[in-house]
């Protein structure tokens, strides 16, 4: 909690999903949606809070227990509320100058606002981005401009200013349970998840992102479980991927119309360079992490081809992978530990996370990233926990609060800059609790969560249909790939892997997405770009005068 006296001057903008209601002497921003309640009764309790004997803990707590994914500021007399939901799914930004206070819903007006150049720019900010593509915490390139982070509540009361976490993720909440009641246990949230999505929508389309992977599947046949009718199923990429046609196999299977948008190379090459795309990224410009551009080019092929309704409602599956376990490192794999309350293996997390440029992972770089995450963990953890038994679970919550509530999130921004509402159904407030609560033998390499899929098989798109039947394509370049490899086999397998990074990769991309850089900085990088988010942090550093990293 930080406190002290503060003026408070709130500065928004209308678009992308935000709008404003009064009651009374109360103002309300808000964006999301919320399960169970209207948006007109939720300013009706932010009336009753804000009217009567204020405590920061009812307030937390409201705000903990309010279902859905939304950020809100509400401003009466004297008392101001600004919050994040948990995973931080819509931003939030504000500056703290000298305790005169600035809250917006778009960092460049605060950067107009507080008069910044880019001599302010945060190096240790431009170090986090170029490592991962997100900042550590409420860091931003501008020092004096800051986001709130997953589960962060602003409260401004009687001059008075206090920052609090209402929630951290803490998957070390074990409950003990068999296995075969986590199963049903988990089944029944999806099918309550999917249900008020289902009585949330009324009728409306909805439209599904549908890989050959697990997480999208699971949207579509939880969909197709409890009734829903009017989907729209769409896979994309270069043809002859092999998404495409396992995507085509589900949505026919689950009786759903199925859109397939074509990814050609000088397609995707123009459109990263259009004026759509440079809107886009100014539109959801944040500081602090690199913008999502998977499924940007298709979602706007979809509007453009009016191939989906314009109130249609967009599901992905983010982030079925992570939340069940999927980035857990087995036990057997843990090595090159660090202290922190406990044995702790960072040196994993960071091959994972922070090494989107290979000669920016240096003893002293890594030392400070991981000092940082320590004291960010160390800030948000009020309880004690033994992190020697529970190590994966700290790092989960790392990851949480890092890249899922930033870079991953910032995938739903595509969907409002054309115009669509989204839902997130496997990070609902149920879904966080369950997984929270899970032990460890049964989320290494998501044991219950893919058990229980198929074996309930719903949808009869479990058992029969592949997942990730992956292969390179064309297959041109597969027999030239296999030929090179074969003739690089005197050189070593570090040498060929540079090589296929730098010369192949460009054309093997399932959807081309590494035409955001030039075919020529790829050939020539010689820093190590590890992928698509490698060039993307680049330039997102190289647009605010940064030098080159």
């Amino acid at each position: 909690m930080v406190k002290n006296s503060s003026d408070t001057h709130i500065i928004m903008r209308d678009q992308y999903g935000w709008k404003v209601l009064h009651k009374g002497g109360i103002k309300l921003w808000f964006c999301g949606y919320l399960y169970g309640i209207s948006i007109e009764n939720f300013l009706d309790k932010a009336s009753q809070i804000v009217s009567g004997n204020i405590e920061s803990n009812a307030i937390l707590n409201w705000i903990k227990n309010t279902n859905g994914h939304f950020a809100f500021v509400i401003e009466c007399n004297s008392v101001t509320i600004a919050s994040v939901d948990k995973i931080c799914s819509i931003p939030l930004f504000f500056n703290n100058n000298n305790g005169d206070i600035l809250i917006s819903n778009h960092a460049p007006i605060l950067r107009r606002e507080c008069k910044l150049d880019d001599s302010k720019l945060d190096e240790k900010a431009k170090l986090e981005i170029a490592m991962s593509g997100y900042t550590i915490a409420s860091k931003t390139l501008y020092g004096e401009i800051e986001r709130l982070e997953s589960g962060e509540c602003i409260f401004l009361n009687n001059n008075n200013y206090y920052r609090e976490y209402y929630y951290t993720y803490s998957p070390w909440k074990i409950v003990d349970k068999t296995k075969s009641q986590l199963q049903n246990e988990f089944l029944n949230i999806c099918l309550e998840t999917f249900r008020k999505i289902k009585d949330n929508l009324g009728g409306r389309q909805i439209v599904v992102p549908l890989s050959a992977g697990n997480d999208s599947r699971l949207i579509a046949s939880g969909l197709k479980e409890v009734g829903v009718k009017n989907v729209v199923c769409f896979s994309y990429g270069r043809r002859g991927n092999f998404e495409t046609p396992i995507s085509k196999a589900i949505a026919s299977k689950l009786g759903y119309r199925w859109v397939y948008i074509p990814d050609r190379l000088k397609d995707k090459r123009r459109f990263f360079q259009s004026k759509v795309y440079r809107e886009y990224i100014d539109a959801f410009e944040s500081f602090s992490y690199t913008h999502n551009v998977q499924e940007v080019y298709e979602v706007f092929m979809l509007k453009k081809s009016n191939l989906v309704d314009d109130d249609a409602v967009f599901i992905n599956g983010s982030c079925g992978d992570f939340i069940s376990g999927g980035h857990i490192r087995p036990t057997s794999d843990i090595k090159h530990v660090s202290k922190f309350t406990g044995e702790i293996c960072w040196k994993k997390f960071l091959d994972k996370h922070y090494s989107l440029w290979s000669n920016l992972r240096t003893p002293a770089n890594d030392a400070y990233i991981i000092s940082e995450l320590e004291k960010k963990l160390l800030l948000r953890i009020k309880e004690t926990v033994d992190f020697g038994k529970y190590n994966y679970a700290a790092m989960e919550s790392a990851e949480f609060i890092g890249r899922q509530s930033k870079m991953v999130m910032g995938q739903q921004r595509i969907y409002e800059f054309f115009g669509y509402e989204w839902r997130m159904p496997l990070w609902s407030n149920e879904m966080l609790s369950f997984w929270e609560s899970v032990p460890y033998q049964y989320k290494v390499d998501q044991r219950l969560y893919l058990e229980t899929l198929y074996e309930s098989n719903w949808g009869n798109v479990w058992q029969d249909i592949k997942v990730n039947d992956k292969v390179v394509n064309p297959a041109a370049l597969r027999w030239l790939r296999t030929l090179l490899k074969i003739l690089f086999i005197p050189l070593g397998r570090s040498r060929w892997h540079r090589f296929e990074k730098n010369v192949l990769e460009y054309f093997m991309h399932p959807s081309y997405s590494l035409t955001v850089a030039s075919y020529l900085s790829i050939l020539f990088d010689r820093k190590g770009h590890r992928g698509t988010y490698s060039w993307l942090s680049r330039q997102m550093i190289q647009s605010k005068k940064y030098k080159q990293v």
